[in-house]
């Protein structure tokens, strides 16, 4: 039984280690894991933190999705890819909380709907995968309008009364698009590893 528990740790050790790096890399090489759009650069980053969440686990998910903030702080810091990015994503509340409910909500929803048919991992993947990816969206986009409202209408020249309607947009564009992206490369990506990582059914 202890083996077993320390195979089992040794795994999932790796298995964040494996993440964390590609978590790296998507966010230092370019066109890797954002399309270059400023001011918010979509992102398909989420899709790696989505996939650790349905591979390794809800818990591990939202690790992965912190340090996804941590290293998208940095990058702020360091490589800026837009004016606003120093202004944005070096508040933590921006940078770590909907990176971090990405895996919770990603979790909750694929566990739920996994116990009302588990037949049907596929769907409940991809369902999980859209309400991590539109978890991510709204909540960068409702913090932004909170803190930074009037720095971001500056940004896009429209007048503040209008952003709410500019950030509508942005969630019916970009938000959907990454989330119908996330629904279909997630599960082809996860269902593979979970074969591996011996937790398929």
């Amino acid at each position: 039984m202890p083996k077993r528990k320390n195979k089992k740790n040794t795994k999932r050790i790796a298995l964040l280690g494996i993440f964390t790096a590609i978590i790296l890399i998507q966010n230092f090489v370019p066109f890797l894991g954002n399309i270059p759009i400023p001011p918010l650069n979509p992102t398909i980053i989420h899709i790696t933190v989505i996939v650790a969440t349905l591979v390794i686990g809800t818990k591990d998910g939202v690790i992965i999705g912190g340090i996804w903030g941590i290293v998208r702080m940095i990058r702020a810091y360091t490589v800026p890819s837009s004016p606003l990015d120093l202004l944005l994503w070096t508040n933590p509340i921006i940078a770590f909380i909907p990176r971090m409910l990405i895996g919770l909500v990603t979790g909750v929803v694929y566990q739920l709907l996994k116990r009302r048919n588990q037949k049907n991992q596929t769907f409940a993947m991809a369902a999980a995968s859209v309400g991590g990816s539109l978890t991510n969206t709204l909540l960068v986009l409702t913090f932004i309008y909170l803190f930074y409202g009037a720095e971001y209408a500056a940004a896009l020249d429209v007048d503040i009364s209008n952003l709410m309607l500019v950030l509508a947009g942005v969630v019916a564009t970009n938000g959907v698009a990454e989330a119908v992206v996330a629904a279909i490369v997630a599960p082809l990506v996860s269902k593979p590893l979970l074969k591996i990582n011996g937790k398929s059914k």
